[in-house]
């Protein structure tokens, strides 16, 4: 390249330079929304209505109540770096607010039709702005209630490369929702309207004490997460943690129902997502996600939001007293969850009645026909006199003494058991109603929390004589890859000869002549945890060595396992996720057999 031809150094003109940065603030309508979100929340609005054509595509408009802004400062707002939240160094270092850069509407204005009316309170009229493709008008007075109302048309009317990575308007629509349930879940005292052409979508009242919040939370979660999901504070040395944290059992396969908020703002953080993965190891199914609502706060100091465009990321002062803070406290959580929320609640539903089989006591009853589900769901109180009256046939039998009252169970989280259902289920009442536990996943968990002590604390039984186990060469291979894993788990195995493994001792919480079978199964199939991962072999050998689903037990030993149960720590799921425990309450019970009608 010639002298001539080298590139020389100019400076960008300030509407190119203003679409460069749109290119990492406005992705999309939902990133504009989310901006303009954030200026109305800095404005101290109570009350944001959105408005949306073709997704906000075509329009986005987000009207508030907030302070406004004053004439003379409209135009300086639509310039690059022209912010009312940040003057100094210091106030970077503890920034308060939600936004602070001072980049947003001058990107937005780049590429869109933008029009601004604002009237600062004590003004008496409001202020007109349009900005078309970066080009700024002349202010105009207009009429407007203090509060600022911002509409963008037509994005990416100028840039037509970028706006051929848009979606349909529904797909748009879907990111907008998503962005205001983020929004709505951090500012429980201001209200959001959501309008797509014309049509209400979302009517979030202000949430100003405990129950509107949960309500809110119910809304947009749903309420089933609200059913299943503890309520939380916990504070140390200057960090608050509060939300709403779902139980293990109650998850998704995907993490797409997750909201974390650092001082009230959303973000993403691998510090934050690994501590709360960690928080629910053991208690949650393989590839199954929880869901949150969870807030920490700290210092403005403590934390550095400045190190993303859209600031969506964060940066810890110190990361490791974060993750330690939140990993403890979410786990004891977790764990403790099994003494006041001991497992998950179901609601029943009414079964459509079914010929009924005779009963040795002192009434029965002979069903003729089965009848439709839709005729037990029926509202109009007349249930009892046409279909269930006339089908019954009382059979007297006068010898047959009436049964003694039953006593209550004692006050045991699970109760005492009852019955054993297909040699699968342990039927058990408490105070609360009817609980069913899965005899399996109990032992399991049962199991696994013993072993875990075992291991921590090096209490091993030593064969005098070794469990000697036959190999073949694949099996010898596994144990090959993963040996470590198994030392680390509590076992002492070597090669004890051509396809032959010798077993020196173990953890005491399994009795010894079961780990051979345990073993072999264990190196019979692949397993899923890496070389160092010593809780997941645990977990596999506790799953082998729990008692078996067809396993017939006693009224005694039911008992015994739900006592083992209530002392183990995080009994409400077994090691890979699932419920160990079902709760029916009373109330429940009632209504499935529409009682009280």
């Amino acid at each position: 390249m010639s002298a001539d031809q080298t590139p020389r150094v100019h400076r960008l003109n300030s509407t190119l330079a203003n679409q460069i940065a749109a290119g990492e603030v406005v992705e999309r309508p939902a990133s504009i929304l989310k901006e303009l979100l954030e200026n109305s929340l800095d404005a101290g609005a109570t009350r944001i209505t959105i408005h949306l054509e073709g997704g906000g595509v075509d329009l986005l408009s987000v009207e508030d109540d907030g302070v406004g802004i004053f004439p003379v400062d409209l135009a300086l707002a639509l310039e690059r770096h022209a912010t009312s939240k940040v003057a100094t160094w210091e106030d970077l270092q503890a920034i308060h607010t939600m936004g602070f850069r001072g980049e947003a509407l001058p990107a937005i204005a780049s590429v869109s039709r933008l029009e601004i009316v604002s009237r600062a309170h004590g003004q008496k009229q409001a202020t007109r702005l349009q900005v078309t493709g970066g080009a700024t008008g002349a202010p105009e007075p207009s009429a407007r209630a203090p509060g600022t109302t911002v509409r963008v048309a037509d994005l990416f009317f100028n840039v037509p490369a970028r706006r051929k990575f848009l979606r349909s308007a529904s797909a748009e629509l879907s990111r907008n929702q998503k962005v205001l349930r983020q929004i709505a879940l951090a500012n429980f005292p201001v209200a959001f309207q959501l309008f797509q052409n014309g049509r209400a979508l979302v009517q979030l009242p202000a949430a100003l004490d405990a129950d509107s919040r949960a309500q809110r939370v119910a809304s947009i979660m749903g309420e089933g997460f609200l059913a299943n999901a503890l309520y939380i504070e916990q504070e140390d040395q200057g960090l608050s943690l509060s939300g709403w944290l779902g139980l293990p059992t109650y998850n998704r396969a995907r993490g797409d129902e997750q909201y974390f908020y650092v001082n009230s703002r959303p973000v993403r953080d691998p510090v934050i997502t690994h501590a709360l993965r960690a928080s629910y190891n053991d208690v949650l199914f393989q590839d199954r996600h929880p869901l949150y609502v969870l807030y920490l706060k700290l210092p403005p100091e403590r934390v550095d939001v400045n190190v993303h465009p859209a600031k969506a990321e964060v940066r810890f002062r110190d990361s490791r007293e974060i993750h330690d803070f939140l990993f403890h406290t979410l786990r004891r959580v977790i764990a403790e969850q099994g003494g006041e929320h001991p497992q998950v609640t179901v609601p029943v539903q009414p079964l459509s009645p079914a010929p009924a089989v005779q009963s040795s006591g002192s009434r029965a009853y002979q069903h003729p026909t089965q009848r439709p589900l839709s005729a037990v769901q029926d509202g109009s109180g007349a249930y009892w006199e046409r279909l269930v009256a006339p089908a019954m046939t009382f059979v007297s039998t006068p010898d047959m003494p009436a049964a003694p009252p039953q006593e209550l169970a004692p006050d045991y989280p699970l109760g005492q058991a009852l019955a054993q259902v297909h040699a699968r289920f342990i039927l058990a009442q408490n105070r609360a109603g009817m609980i069913l536990i899965d005899q399996h996943a109990a032992h399991e968990r049962i199991l696994y929390e013993k072993m875990k002590v075992a291991v921590q604390q090096n209490d091993k039984q030593v064969f005098i004589i070794p469990e000697y186990l036959h190999v073949t060469a694949t099996q010898m291979a596994c144990f090959e890859a993963k040996q470590n894993a198994l030392q680390a788990a509590g076992l002492e195995i070597s090669v004890a000869g051509p396809g032959t493994l010798a077993i020196h001792a173990a953890p005491k919480a399994i009795a010894a002549a079961t780990y051979g079978q345990i073993v072999a199964d264990l190196l019979a199939e692949e397993p899923t945890w890496t070389a160092k991962d010593s809780d997941a072999a645990l977990a596999d050998m506790a799953c082998r060595a729990a008692i078996k689903t067809s396993r017939r037990l006693s009224l005694e030993e039911m008992n015994s396992l739900l006592r083992q149960l209530e002392a183990t720590p995080r009994f409400g799921q077994c090691n890979h996720g699932r419920p160990t425990v079902v709760q029916f309450s009373l109330p429940d019970l009632d209504r499935l057999f529409l009682r009280g009608r």
